[in-house]
């Protein structure tokens, strides 16, 4: 756990020192369903289950069409519980519309099988529209790119997150 909050506090340090202009802070929270697959001597095996999200988000401003926007996100979903890292770069294609690509952290808080990682590492990508200043909607994909299963055995176990969200920036 120290680790994770070390990453956490590196990760949003850097991103306010590294740049010099507007800086918003705000909450979201949503909806998310996440699917595992388990792939195995041939046989694909799928399911997914929903739950929810909610979290702080951070947004930098970089270039005119360009933000940063790291976010640590508290998952529940069917009774497990996860934490969030996505830091995503946000392209503004028009005033009120924007795309977000880039890399997710999903570390987990239940205890770890023997043979599998508590840390996923994904590629995410979604759209955003802001409301007004202050209050948006989003929604992403996320694909998993590492192999959750650590063991010995050809076993690939992944999982991909759909998110759909509202947030309000406060500060």
């Amino acid at each position: 756990m120290k680790k994770l909050f070390l990453v956490v506090v590196a990760v949003f340090a850097f991103s306010y020192s590294s740049q010099a202009q507007e800086a918003r802070f705000g909450a979201t929270a949503g909806y998310l369903n996440a699917r595992g697959s388990v792939k195995a001597d041939g046989v694909s095996i799928s399911a997914s289950e929903s739950g929810f999200y909610l979290g702080a988000v951070a947004d930098f401003n970089v270039a005119e069409n360009f933000n940063i926007q790291p976010e640590l996100l508290f998952a529940v979903v069917d009774d497990a519980n996860g934490l969030i890292l996505p830091i995503l770069g946000k392209f503004a294609i028009s005033e009120k519309f924007n795309l977000q690509a880039g890399p997710q952290l999903v570390f987990s808080l239940e205890d770890t099988p023997e043979d599998f990682s508590s840390v996923e590492f994904d590629l995410a990508g979604g759209v955003g529209y802001d409301i007004d200043e202050d209050f948006f909607v989003e929604a992403r994909y996320t694909f998993q790119i590492n192999n959750s299963y650590t063991g010995s055995e050809d076993v690939k176990v992944r999982g991909n997150y759909l998110t759909v969200g509202v947030g309000y920036k406060f500060l």
